[in-house]
């Protein structure tokens, strides 16, 4: 199976092609940039009867570089170091401009796959099936979203950057070394082979990166759940509990991070050390047998760039030994966000962002449906029509699945058998069947985008309705701005039954067929409930399913569904 980062690699080629043929001339520039100190040497230290210009049999390189310093000493010493000084300016310009260009040309990569992630993620939150949603800790969630994001730009992205244009510059400047000089560049080659071998340092750092992940989003939940439950820890006097636990969390995180960066660290000193080794390698062989032999080819100016070659050789090599490293790292959270954004979305198609059909819910049929938490049973083959157009209660001892029902009824839970039938299919029920849970959830705005929230098609005389029947108008009267009035984050500016006021109209709002009641009053005064259950009852032509242990709340019911007596039968 392909990882994400192949895939969006992949569709990115043209810009990955760009990176590539930009990030090579980069490194050839910067090897003639080497190859120039020849001529520069030639023009400070004559060097008497030897010099470059030299027969035909000799290797294209050192004819070019010959040719070269032909037509700079022909201009004279000290016109000729100025021109050698432009030609090196143009060089390292052209240098620079190559690797600015193959750096954005990677950048582009680098966001574009981080803004395909982020939106894989969000989509992959919004398609969850609620049951698996609900039993999972939501700091997880985070983490995946915020930290391992950031840790897989840095140690895959990051280092995939860095493993090309090291790979690129490490084979023209290996092939250059060859071509001068193959007997000399195989010390050079044994520096790829013991760095390959340094790299098995970091073969488990894969495995720590994904424990490490796995515990920030561990104290990443302890922490949302402190600023979530802050009066609670208070009252409960919690507060040093609470503070040692996220400690401990925090202190075990420390640990194995700073493990982690010890096998990462340990990479780059030893390709240090034996890169200088190597150097040390080449003066001596190469003054004793190279340059000294009467038979060499290699005349003292060339070979001096040749060590400069090799050591500009050095940096890529130590790159690629530590994006190595950081890579297997990153291999972990890589994991982490595949297997988030590969989870079994089947609710993605019901965004509810387009208008619902008009065609309107006629029969709601539950056939043999089943559905566990766990090992506990809630329902077991549970068959029945509902009857359309009325106002049903459903009550139940506490634990006889009634918020379940509910959940099932407005696709938030699937059966697990069986199947829910809308009008004689198993279609979907977005738009058609609204949601007032007992907890109400109320986002940053006015007023009236809470009401509206993400259907534009939306009537102004619709949220006037909703507004009427769900007793928001006392709540406008308050405020100044009506419906324009900004109600903080999460409707914090305003109180319990407000809110819950609020969350009522927004569900009558979009005209729904059928509406589901979860203990949607529990938060209002009897007054306020008696004013909302009376205009409910006025409307005619819709479902209501209410959900409620007060007697007062489902009075005027038409029907009564008990779950208990379902059950037993």
């Amino acid at each position: 199976m392909k990882s994400i980062t192949t895939i969006a690699l992949q569709r990115k080629k043209g810009l990955l092609s760009a990176f590539v043929l930009t990030a090579a001339l980069a490194a050839l520039l910067t090897m003639a940039t080497a190859l120039s100190v020849t001529d520069f040497l030639q023009l400070i230290i004559p060097v008497g009867d030897v010099n470059l210009k030299v027969s035909s049999d000799t290797n294209p390189v050192m004819r070019l570089i010959g040719g070269v310093y032909d037509i700079l000493i022909a201009q004279g010493p000290a016109r000729a170091l100025l021109l050698y000084a432009l030609l090196l300016f143009a060089l390292y310009g052209l240098k620079n401009i190559f690797s600015y260009l193959s750096a954005v040309f990677f950048a582009r990569i680098k966001v574009g796959i981080l803004r395909d992630i982020r939106n894989g993620l969000h989509r992959s939150v919004l398609g969850q099936d609620f049951s698996r949603w609900s039993s999972q800790a939501q700091g997880q969630w985070l983490s995946r979203m915020s930290n391992d994001t950031a840790e897989y730009e840095t140690n895959v992205l990051d280092s995939i950057q860095m493993i090309v244009s090291s790979v690129l510059t490490m084979f023209i400047y290996i092939a250059m070394l060859l071509y001068l000089n193959w007997r000399l560049t195989l010390i050079v080659v044994a520096v790829m082979t013991v760095g390959t071998l340094l790299l098995s340092a970091s073969r488990r750092l894969k495995r720590e990166s994904r424990k490490l992940q796995a515990l920030n989003g561990e104290l990443m939940s302890t922490t949302q759940e402190t600023i979530d439950s802050l009066k609670e820890i208070k009252a409960a006097t919690a507060i040093d509990y609470v503070n040692d636990r996220q400690q401990r969390q925090n202190s075990t995180f420390t640990q194995r991070r700073i493990a982690i960066y010890r096998r990462i660290y340990a990479a780059s000193p030893l390709s240090d050390l034996v890169g200088n080794i190597i150097v040390v390698a080449i003066l001596i062989v190469g003054a004793a047998h190279t340059v000294g032999s009467a038979s060499s080819t290699m005349p003292p100016a060339l070979f001096v760039s040749y060590i400069m070659i090799y050591v500009l050789l050095l940096t890529p090599i130590k790159d690629f030994s530590n994006a190595i490293a950081q890579l297997k790292k990153g291999r972990g959270v890589e994991e982490r966000i595949s297997e988030a954004c590969s989870s079994d979305n089947q609710c993605s198609e019901d965004s509810g962002a387009e208008q619902p059909s008009s065609i309107p819910v006629e029969s709601i049929e539950l056939r043999n449906v089943s559905f566990a938490y766990g090992e506990n049973s809630v329902f077991n083959a549970l068959s029945l029509s509902l009857p359309m157009h009325r106002h049903i209660a459903v009550t139940g001892h506490s634990g006889s699945g009634k918020t379940t029902f509910g959940r099932l009824l407005v696709g938030l839970l699937r059966p697990q058998r069986g199947e829910i039938l809308i009008n004689g299919c198993p279609s979907s029920s977005a738009g058609h069947i609204a949601y007032i849970p007992q907890e109400p959830m109320l986002f940053n705005g006015t007023i009236e985008d809470n009401i509206r929230f993400g259907r534009q098609w939306v009537t102004d005389n619709d949220v006037k309705q909703a507004v009427k029947v769900a007793q928001v108008e006392p709540i406008l009267q308050n405020h100044p701005d009506g419906l324009q009035t900004n109600i903080g984050d999460g409707g914090s500016l305003l109180s319990g039954g407000e809110k819950q006021r609020v969350n009522i109209a927004r569900a009558l709002a979009g005209n729904p067929d059928v509406v589901v009641m979860d203990e949607a009053t529990a938060a209002l005064d009897a007054a306020t409930e008696q004013r909302l259950t009376d205009a409910i009852h006025l409307i005619g032509d819709r479902t209501f399913i209410v959900i409620a242990h007060r007697a007062s709340t489902i009075a005027g019911c038409d029907t009564q569904l008990n779950l208990d007596t379902i059950a037993a039968n």
